[in-house]
């Protein structure tokens, strides 16, 4: 049995960028014993449903997340492009209370905060943050920019605050993307670091516990060439565009072993995944259909009669 969970990951669903198909990571996560994974789209919840039942049939623990877009200004504000894609923050449902309020979240994203993204804003958690667990996400988020703005200040303030909506349920989210090649281990990797560096001194400081992800985007190392061509399909751009947007192609679906290797100098990271996920509670997304309420004729004893006989 495995004893670390992948809680931040990007399936098919996350259009020409997750190139996780859902059936594919149910067998690979089953082969290595693990007892829970999540899903975690951009923005959307379209492969939920495909997700818990897979998982379910492999004995897995399905954890039914997103990574949301959070307006700094408000999702009511759209005007201002700096804030079209908002902060990351990645968002999972500890019982059915926190996904039905998932679900409202990425409905309200689309309906009232689009712009340019489905976009919620702290208020919108605030009032919907029950039976929800949450983690700082990638460099995107606004804590790790905080902290690569030099302005630990505010990623102290930024991660109370989250704290202060999500109580013990969140968590400081370090990933380590190491290639080998200086252009990425100058940049990402080096970014990535400097978060690691300043969330111990913050989780001492917060009591905030730090929890590992790889912010997976395919399944094996093999398919990150692949990947590689969605990302210049999803952005329009060339191959050989040497200002295009790459990734470190180490979003894969890492092992145990490989993810504590990362993390030998942080080995609690990757135990806390553990604790994440044992928050988890195992619920129905199934329900009987919620049929209108109308007047039953006379001649009819009850709806189910009545319905029988409309049906024929």
């Amino acid at each position: 049995m495995s004893n670390f969970v992948h809680l931040h990951l990007h399936t098919q669903y996350s259009i020409l960028d997750g190139a996780s198909k859902i059936s594919e990571l149910m067998e690979i996560a089953s082969e290595r014993g693990m007892p829970a994974v999540a899903i975690t789209d951009h923005g959307n919840m379209f492969g939920v449903k495909e997700f818990h039942n897979l998982a379910r049939k492999k004995g897995i623990k399905p954890v039914i997340g997103v990574e949301a877009y959070v307006a700094r200004r408000g999702m009511a504000e759209n005007t201002i492009k700096d804030d079209r894609s908002g902060d990351h923050l990645i968002l999972l449902a500890k019982n059915y209370t926190g996904y039905r309020n998932l679900v409202k979240l990425v409905s309200l994203s689309w309906t009232e905060g689009f712009y340019y993204k489905p976009r919620i804003d702290k208020d919108l958690l605030k009032e919907y943050h029950d039976g929800i667990i949450a983690t700082s996400a990638c460099i995107a988020g606004e804590i790790p920019t905080a902290v690569l703005n030099n302005d630990m200040n505010t990623a102290r303030e930024v991660a109370l605050e989250y704290k202060g909506i999500f109580g013990d349920d969140f968590y400081l989210e370090v990933q380590r993307h190491k290639t080998g090649d200086p252009v990425f281990d100058n940049d990402t990797l080096s970014k990535q670091n400097t978060v690691i560096g300043a969330y111990r001194e913050l989780s001492e400081q917060t009591g905030i516990k730090v929890v590992a992800s790889n912010d997976v985007h395919f399944l094996k190392a093999e398919d990150a060439e692949a990947h590689d061509r969605l990302i210049c399909l999803n952005t329009g751009k060339e191959l050989d565009d040497p200002d295009r947007l790459r990734y470190t192609k180490q979003e894969y679906f890492k092992t145990e072993e490989e993810m504590r290797e990362l993390f030998s100098d942080y080995p609690e990271a990757v135990d806390n995944t553990m604790e994440v996920a044992g928050k988890v509670e195992n619920y129905e997304l199934d329900h009987e259909p919620i049929m209108p309420e109308f007047p039953i004729p006379e001649e009819f004893k009850d709806k189910d009669e009545y319905l029988r006989h409309l049906a024929y």
